[in-house]
């Protein structure tokens, strides 16, 4: 099973719906385009397919967010990585961004990270925890080892 098929089972495996209705999908895709996720990452296919928030996630995990409206936490959430924090253009703070950290997408090459603030510095290298695709961070995130 590759990692896309990982995540969708994990994702039917959430005690509530996750997919998106139509009008959620294009909603989203909108606020993914205003944020220059490229169309053709595991980024952009999974918030434009699932519901990212409130997820039975990893213990000692952050919580992530979701773009969709009306709240559009997605759009909150890069404003405080890149104003706030700033954090690089090409990195998208997708998580609630509690407690001076949080996990960034790397829109150039897929990569996540796993930041605090105060570290900018190990951003990019093999210093910083990260992982190597959107759906092997996303694995990890809705698998708990416990």
């Amino acid at each position: 099973m590759n990692m896309k098929e990982q995540v969708a089972m994990l994702m039917n495996n959430q005690p509530f719906q996750t997919l998106k209705s139509e009008q959620r999908r294009k909603e989203s895709m909108l606020i993914l385009d205003e944020l220059n996720v490229p169309k053709n990452s595991e980024f952009y296919e999974f918030y434009s397919t699932y519901y990212g928030q409130n997820l039975n996630y990893r213990s000692g995990a952050s919580p992530i967010v979701d773009p969709s409206p009306p709240q559009n936490y997605l759009l909150h959430a890069a404003f405080v990585g890149h104003d706030a924090w700033e954090v690089p253009e090409q990195y998208i703070l997708f998580s609630t961004g509690e407690g001076e950290g949080g996990y960034l997408y790397n829109k150039d090459d897929g990569t996540v990270w796993d930041y605090y603030v105060g570290k900018q510095e190990l951003l990019g290298t093999d210093a910083q925890p990260h992982w190597n695709s959107f759906y092997e961070f996303m694995v990890w995130y809705l698998t708990d080892d416990e």
